[in-house]
């Protein structure tokens, strides 16, 4: 398969496509941008000249009518996930879809039933999962620096100004749980090994004209007496940032989760407590390079197809966060 490129379609020109996703695709080794697509001739031909794709089709339904498009990337609204996953898949693409990727477990396990059903690959698309950086986290914790982990908390946050954005409209599975807390999750749920909470809890604040969360903290148990507490929010000053606490240590990660270049975290152990000073700690910085976060997922999905790699984020991490969510929702609602 030396050489071998996938030819990837498109399906809208949304921010994240155009700022990130089309720029990472572009820079990777195994795939071709050949076909972009939009609601209208003109969106469609200067996404097409912006970054030289071979073709522009004014509809989705046209792209997906292309034999020579293989695999489709998704970035439109999270309430449209459903509906061109399942016509992508019954075209015969392999999908990479935005996360979330849908707006519950029961309609991402028939995602997933029906690309099974039409033989085609379906992922995830959380970039920051390829990335060596938390990666090298997992791998730090796996190894024991800290002992057990105890407790992870996880911080996303930004400052929403424009009122219009689709994170803002509540028919189309906008709010700061869709949007911004299925990174938290994700990232407590990897670091953790997918072990499944045993209890979950919720709190919101809610922006009643919309009808949409627009902050909220997620508090979560399991089995072991592990803690993991999640913050997102549009409404609060920027900031990514994820912490494990164990019982011998603890990790600090202050990197925004769609990072490149260099990454710095730091594991601090060998603390002695004397009264309430903590003293004579040990700590170790952690220097990783990051690439292009979604150049390696573009990269890792066209060898999911070219050579049969198992996706990054699986059908069972999907799932399993879908339905944390699921939870959170529930919990909102009481």
């Amino acid at each position: 398969m030396m050489g071998k490129k996938v030819n990837w379609g498109i399906l809208g020109c949304a921010a994240i496509a155009k700022a990130r996703t089309i720029p990472g695709l572009l820079q990777a080794e195994n795939a071709n941008l050949y076909a972009v697509s939009s609601r209208g001739k003109e969106n469609a031909e200067e996404f097409q000249q912006m970054y030289s794709a071979e073709k522009a089709y004014d509809s989705y339904e046209a792209l997906l009518a292309d034999e020579k498009v293989e695999v489709v990337y998704i970035p439109l609204p999270n309430s449209m996930h459903f509906e061109w996953v399942e016509k992508a898949a019954k075209a015969g693409k392999h999908i990479l879809c935005e996360k979330p990727l849908a707006l519950n477990a029961e309609e991402a396990k028939k995602m997933y039933e029906i690309c099974e059903e039409q033989g085609v690959l379906l992922m995830e698309a959380f970039a920051f999962r390829h990335a060596p950086l938390v990666q090298k986290v997992k791998e730090v914790i796996d190894e024991g620096a800290i002992g057990k982990v105890k407790y992870i908390e996880s911080h996303l946050t930004d400052v929403l100004t424009d009122m219009s954005n689709i994170r803002m409209n509540q028919s189309l599975g906008g709010g700061s749980f869709y949007d911004m807390a299925c990174y938290n999750i994700s990232t407590i749920s990897y670091l953790l090994g997918f072990k499944t909470p045993v209890k979950v809890k919720a709190l919101a604040e809610m922006d009643q004209e919309r009808g949409v969360d627009v902050s909220n903290t997620t508090l979560l148990m399991y089995e072991d007496g592990t803690q993991a507490v999640a913050y997102s929010s549009l409404n609060s000053y920027s900031r990514g940032y994820y912490a494990v606490v164990g019982e011998k240590g603890r990790i600090e990660v202050p990197c925004n989760f769609n990072c490149r270049y260099v990454q710095k975290f730091t594991v601090t152990t060998e603390g002695v407590v004397n009264n309430v000073e903590i003293l004579d700690e040990k700590k170790t910085e952690y220097t990783v390079y990051c690439p292009d976060n979604y150049m390696l997922e573009i990269e890792q999905f066209g060898r999911c197809i070219l050579e049969g790699e198992k996706p990054y984020v699986s059908k069972e991490e999907t799932l399993l966060n879908a339905k944390i969510l699921d939870q959170v929702f529930a919990d909102v609602a009481k």
